[in-house]
């Protein structure tokens, strides 16, 4: 049996390389349409982001398996298959449509499988499903998730179609930052009062804090090294907060 700890690990060797599995196998399909910069580096970078996807795909599946195999009903291969249809069909068409151009939810289908990667799946292999503290870490990832997701869509809005609906579309983007900065309070909130070290860590502070600022300072014409390196690159400050509780 994997104890504990060697499931934290296994768990985050998971996550990392199946997000970089999905990631780059997400580039090579949308680079037919390559339109910015960054789509057009991994268009002249095409076979080794290819290789690269195909090695992480590799590695997630042989770390999954035995994580698997821990399980005693077929929860968790249903739960990863849903993952699974979601990064897949993300961009890949179903008929003339994709997951994230259905109105309204292409921004609560990344929430979605990252609860279900980071809080779902070690609950079920610890047996905690339905407990107050469960649904409150879901609740407030789930709400992080939305709020740095939020960015993203208003710089896709020269982009995606009037009928996706996202968040930036409907409220604007004044009213999305509003809405992104609420949501990284409340999961904040949450945080501090189920992990009560959190409250008094100021890598935590100083991570929600440069959230803030990134989305007050977001617009359709930020470049991919803001998006990417700056608003991807904070969540790094809240695993370091994580890491150091």
């Amino acid at each position: 049996m994997i104890g504990l700890r060697e499931d934290a690990s296994f768990y985050g060797v998971f996550a990392f390389f199946s997000t970089l599995a999905v990631y780059n196998g997400q580039r090579l399909f949308k680079i037919v349409d390559a339109q910015t910069n960054w789509m057009i580096w991994v268009k002249s970078n095409k076979k080794m982001i290819q290789s690269m996807t195909a090695i992480s795909a590799l590695i997630s599946i042989l770390v999954v398996l035995p994580l698997m195999s821990l399980y005693r009903d077929l929860t968790i291969f249903y739960l990863f298959s849903l993952v699974a249809f979601v990064a897949v069909f993300y961009v890949i068409k179903i008929r003339s449509i994709n997951l994230r151009e259905i109105p309204w939810i292409k921004i609560h289908l990344i929430a979605l499988t990252w609860v279900i990667v980071l809080i779902v799946f070690p609950a079920l292999r610890f047996e905690i499903v339905f407990p107050k503290t469960f649904i409150l870490l879901c609740a407030a990832h789930y709400s992080y998730v939305l709020a740095v997701t939020i960015p993203f869509d208003i710089r896709d809005l020269k982009y995606d179609k009037p009928t996706q609906r996202t968040i930036p579309q409907v409220f604007g983007i004044l009213g999305s930052k509003i809405i992104s900065i609420s949501l990284l309070l409340i999961f904040s909130a949450i945080m501090i009062f189920l992990v009560e070290p959190l409250s008094m860590s100021p890598v935590f502070y100083l991570a929600v804090v440069v959230q803030m600022v990134f989305v007050a300072f977001m617009n359709p014409d930020r470049s991919d090294l803001y998006c990417a390196g700056g608003i991807d690159g904070a969540i790094a400050l809240l695993g370091l907060a994580y890491f150091l509780v």
